[in-house]
C-alpha cells in the first residue's frame, strides 16, 4: 500500500512541472553570434505577462552567457508590433542590428489558478529562429505551476530557466545546471 501510495505521488509531482521541446539541433551546436528578442506575444488575460516573461528571459539568457542584443529602440520596434503575424519583420529589424538569431516567445498562461489551492500556473513557448533563413532552429515548451506559497513569478522562473538551459546554443552555461531554487 505504500509504494502505490509513493508511486502516485511520483505521478501526481511530476505533473507540476513539464518541459517538452521538439525539433532543432544536437546539444550545443547552434552558434549565436547575437540574439534578437522581440517582446513576448500575450495569449492572457494578464495584461503584464508578456513583458515580465520577456524580461525573465532576457536575465536567464545573459546568466547563460548567450549573447542578447536589446536596446530601448528595439524593444519598442517590437512592442510597436500589437500582433506576432509574419516572422518577416522581427528577421527584417534582427538583420538592422546584425543579430544571428532571433528569439520569438508566446506566453500562454500566467495566473492564480481558480481552484481551492489557487496555485499559480505559467506556460510559455519560445522558439529559436536564424535571422538569414527564417528557419526555426529550436524550439521549447514549458509549463509550471507552483504550490504551497509560490508566485506566479518563481513559477514563471522556474519555466523560463528550464527552457533557456535545453537550447542547444554553443557556449550555454546553464547546459548541464538542473538545480532550481524554491
Amino acid at each position: 500500500m505504500k509504494q502505490i501510495l509513493a508511486a502516485c505521488f511520483l505521478v501526481l509531482l511530476a505533473g507540476c512541472s513539464t518541459v517538452k521541446y521538439s525539433g532543432g539541433a544536437p546539444a550545443g551546436s547552434i552558434v549565436v553570434t547575437r540574439l534578437l528578442m522581440p517582446k513576448f506575444v500575450n495569449a492572457t488575460d494578464d495584461q503584464h505577462a508578456s513583458r515580465a516573461l520577456t524580461e525573465m528571459t532576457g536575465s536567464a539568457l545573459v546568466e547563460a552567457g548567450i549573447p542578447l542584443f536589446q536596446s530601448e529602440e528595439t524593444v519598442i520596434k517590437s512592442a510597436a508590433d500589437k500582433a506576432q503575424g509574419d516572422d518577416g519583420r522581427y528577421a527584417e529589424l534582427a538583420r538592422s542590428v546584425n543579430a544571428s538569431h532571433l528569439l520569438i516567445g508566446t506566453v500562454h498562461e500566467y495566473r492564480y489558478k481558480t481552484d481551492l489551492d489557487g496555485d499559480p500556473a505559467v506556460g510559455i513557448t519560445l522558439r529559436l529562429v536564424d535571422a538569414t533563413s527564417g528557419q526555426t532552429v529550436w524550439q521549447g515548451t514549458s509549463g509550471n505551476v507552483g504550490y504551497a506559497f509560490a508566485s506566479v513569478t518563481s513559477a514563471a522562473e522556474k519555466s523560463v530557466r528550464k527552457l533557456v538551459r535545453d537550447m542547444p546554443v554553443a557556449g550555454n552555461r546553464l547546459r548541464g545546471n538542473v538545480r532550481f531554487t524554491r
